[in-house]
Formats: C-alpha cells, sequence, structure tokens
C-alpha cells in the first residue's frame, strides 16, 4: 500500500512540472526560430502592411524593426516588410538621380554588410555605434554637394540596410535589391 501510494504521489508531483515544461518548449520553438513565417503573426502582418504600404505610394524602404520588443518579432517584421515591398514595388520606379541616390545605396550596403557581420559575430544590434555610420562620408567629394545633407542620406540608408542585415534572412540578402 505504501509503495502505490509514493507511485502516486510521484505521478501526481510529476505530471504539472511535465505539462509547464511542455508549455514552455511550445513558446520558445514558436518565437525563437528565424524561419518562422506565419501570416497570422502581429509582427509579420505589420511589416507586410507597412512594406506594402511604402512600396505602393513609392516611398524608399524604411524599416521600423524597433516597434517590437523580441528579436522573433523584429526578424518577423522585416521578412513580412521585404516580401510585401518586393512583391508590390515595380523596378526602377523610385529612382533619384544624382549625389542623393549614390548616398543611399552606399548606406544601404554598408549597412547590411555591417548588420550582417554583427549577427554572424553575436554582437548586440546597435547601428549608431559601427564606424560607418559615425563617419557616414564614403563616397562623398566636394562635387557631391554638402556633407551634412550627404551624411543624413546615407545614415537613414545606412540603418534601413543595418536592420534587413541583422534581422533579415542571409541566404536572401545577397540578392536583395530595391
Amino acid at each position: 500500500m505504501k509503495r502505490i501510494s509514493m507511485y502516486l504521489f510521484t505521478i501526481v508531483l510529476t505530471f504539472p512540472l511535465t505539462a509547464m515544461l511542455v508549455r514552455v518548449a511550445a513558446y520558445h520553438s514558436h518565437f525563437v526560430g528565424s524561419a518562422v513565417r506565419n501570416p497570422t503573426d502581429a509582427a509579420s502582418r505589420d511589416g507586410w502592411f507597412l512594406g506594402r504600404l511604402d512600396a505602393e505610394r513609392g516611398r524608399k524602404p524604411h524599416l521600423a524593426s524597433g516597434r517590437w520588443n523580441l528579436d522573433a518579432d523584429r526578424r518577423l517584421f522585416v521578412s513580412g516588410y521585404l516580401q510585401a515591398y518586393r512583391d508590390m514595388s515595380p523596378r526602377g520606379s523610385s529612382e533619384r538621380p544624382g549625389v542623393w541616390q549614390l548616398a543611399e545605396q552606399r548606406g544601404y550596403s554598408d549597412g547590411i554588410r555591417d548588420g550582417l557581420q554583427q549577427l554572424r559575430q553575436s554582437k548586440r544590434f546597435a547601428p549608431i555605434t559601427m564606424p560607418n555610420y559615425k563617419r557616414a562620408d564614403r563616397g562623398h567629394s566636394d562635387s557631391s554637394g554638402e556633407l551634412n545633407q550627404y551624411k543624413e542620406v546615407y545614415r537613414d540608408a545606412y540603418c534601413t540596410g543595418y536592420q534587413v542585415g541583422y534581422y533579415g534572412e542571409p541566404e536572401r540578402i545577397e540578392t536583395a535589391e530595391f
């Protein structure tokens, strides 16, 4: 009788613990996977909506992943945004000639490169601490116009590229074009 009581006590005690571990595992697997694509997820829907809106209005890409607290949600947001922006934007429709386009291209590509590097080295998300962001003059010359305006355009594009590099899908980034 004592033995049966002991078994029953052990089963009753371990069942809630097992149930709790199953819940934690399910929660963790849902929110941590970077390749999760759930169209019903709020972060993914938010990114998709804003990406589509920017593309429809002919605006350049501008990621706002800071709206989400968790890295997994930021990845979902960036993934949704990029997918919608690529799907909706006509190629070459928002071309801006001259120096500012050059500043955008250089800032965006430098941002992607630095974001990927930070991710691969498991460093924290910190675009404004990077040397390229601080300097923001790569490609500028005296004939390029005012340096402060160039830096502003470069930094805006850099932050967008950095988010794509850090939170985007590395296997698709090499072919990313805006």
